[in-house]
């Protein structure tokens, strides 16, 4: 688990480690949050746009050997990543794709139960993105990741040079 200054910077974190692990392409959901292209472009990523409907994220449309995706609230549609396309994407990732989960806004669920997490199905295959900025304080800025084992080395150097500019 690597504590992080908010989701973002997580994403960053992510993103300089794909690079630097010779990752070149990312999809992202189309549509989707327009910070998060811009903080993975700025990385070094080609971020690429993959289809959501109304089952959420459309596997089919992948591209890249990385996916970042909110499968408990898809940002902006709200859409819920229906039981079939999550097994898709799980076996997607076993497949050697690499799923970043941003569980955005999963704690605000009040029409029906809570989501498991992907991470939880296949957590070597599975980066899990996660804050408490909207529950706790936007100020604040704290998130986290939980990593595989295969990328921990280079988000943890990633994060320390990172923190070298960051405050107590």
């Amino acid at each position: 688990i690597v504590v992080c200054a908010g989701a973002t910077q997580g994403l960053a974190l992510l993103g300089r480690a794909l690079v630097s692990g010779g990752v070149d392409s990312i999809d992202v959901e189309d549509p989707g949050l327009p910070p998060h292209r811009a903080v993975l472009d700025y990385a070094g990523l080609r971020v690429r746009g993959a289809r959501v409907d109304e089952h959420g994220l459309d596997v089919s449309s992948l591209r890249s050997p990385v996916v970042l995706c909110t499968p408990a609230h898809q940002c902006p549609t709200g859409v819920v990543l229906s039981p079939q396309r999550r097994g898709e994407l799980v076996r997607w990732a076993r497949a050697g794709g690499l799923v970043i989960e941003d569980d955005y806004d999963a704690e605000f669920r009040y029409d029906r139960a809570p989501l498991a997490a992907l991470q939880g199905l296949a957590p070597d295959r599975v980066v899990y993105l996660g804050t408490v900025s909207k529950t706790l304080a936007p100020g604040l800025r704290l998130g986290w990741l939980i990593v595989p084992p295969s990328l921990s080395d280079a988000v943890v150097q990633a994060k320390a040079l990172d923190d070298l500019g960051s405050s107590v």
